[in-house]
């Protein structure tokens, strides 16, 4: 299976997106583990790497449009709900606070989990430069009017004219793309015809696209997530089995050297440290505190396991106390 993923999936990121991380890890993971090719252009890091500050800022602005503050007339002061309501405000406008200023360091430091998996998708693919015999294709079909491209950008003609040379014949290639350039015009979900009829006649195969990564994944994807790395997931599984707190330190000092965990990863390690006292007895411990701080607390929201969700609340309840220490 070959697949492209446009710049605005990656981006949409940084945006309002119904797609998971978790999807954009599995997709690169399967072509790590040989069960898919993902063709990254450098027409495409490019993009990513220009844009990326405007996602975020117009995020951010519709973000701080959003008033968290109950405005309530007088007139419901005699109601018992008017206290729980403000209190429930004050509380909110603090946690609003406190996100805010959280993000605004790490997108600072290109550490939003985003750019995390991102870059390291990036610095582990092979991605396909732009030669000067690429561009000047590129170039001829903008002139010519030929599909994709749209307002003098060669961007989608610069990715398509890669993939019409790096496909093999016979082979389909599935497009993840928001850009309309890849769409019919009469049927919004349905490949451009043009494109279409080209792909057939050059590749002799199909062509698929997709407007989000969750519809790629819902037909493509059995739900079962994929590693990064076999060593990392050796190491996940290690933990569930280690036999004292000496081992449990190393294991989490290897596993500190990567940079991004799935959901689906960090349950495996909130799972161990419930089933194996050797881990969850030192989860206060400031190596694994730290750890667990880093990779499992920002996703506290999506645990559902209540005894996972108390191993975190113990690393939340230390790493304050620390805090509180330092000052």
């Amino acid at each position: 299976m070959h697949v492209f993923i446009d710049t605005n999936i990656l981006l949409n990121f940084f945006h309002f997106s119904k797609d998971e991380l978790d999807a954009l890890n599995n997709v690169f993971a399967s072509h790590e583990h040989g069960a898919a090719t993902v063709h990254l252009t450098q027409q495409v890091c490019d993009e990513f790497r220009r844009n990326r500050e405007n996602k975020i800022k117009d995020a951010l602005k519709r973000f701080k449009e959003v008033k968290f503050s109950a405005q309530l007339p007088s007139f419901m002061k005699g109601y018992e709900e008017y206290e729980g309501i403000r209190r429930l405000s004050g509380e909110l406008q603090v946690l609003v606070k406190s996100i805010t200023e959280k993000v605004d360091a790490d997108i600072l430091a290109k550490a939003l989990l985003a750019d995390t998996l991102i870059s390291d998708i990036f610095s582990r693919s092979k991605i396909i430069e732009t030669t000067a015999e690429v561009f000047s294709a590129a170039n001829m079909r903008m002139a010519i009017g030929n599909p994709p491209g749209k307002n003098s950008s060669i961007g989608d003609a610069i990715n398509w004219t890669i993939l019409l040379s790096n496909v093999p014949n016979k082979e389909p290639l599935h497009i993840i793309s928001e850009d309309g350039d890849f769409y019919s015009s009469l049927n919004e979900d349905a490949v451009h015809p043009f494109l279409e009829d080209e792909w057939k006649r050059r590749k002799d195969s199909p062509l698929y696209v997709y407007r989000t990564l969750s519809a790629f994944m819902k037909i493509h994807f059995d739900g079962v997530a994929f590693s990064f790395d076999k060593t990392k997931e050796g190491l996940i599984d290690d933990l569930a089995s280690a036999g004292n707190f000496a081992t449990t330190h190393q294991l989490i000092a290897k596993l500190e050297t990567y940079s991004y965990f799935s959901q689906k990863e960090v349950e495996r390690i909130l799972a161990a440290a419930v089933e194996n006292d050797q881990f969850g007895w030192i989860a206060t411990d400031n190596d694994v505190s730290d750890f667990l701080n880093r990779v499992a607390v920002p996703r506290m929201a999506s645990i559902s396991v209540q005894e996972q969700r108390d191993v975190l609340q113990r690393v939340i309840d230390d790493q304050k106390e620390r805090a509180a220490t330092d000052v």
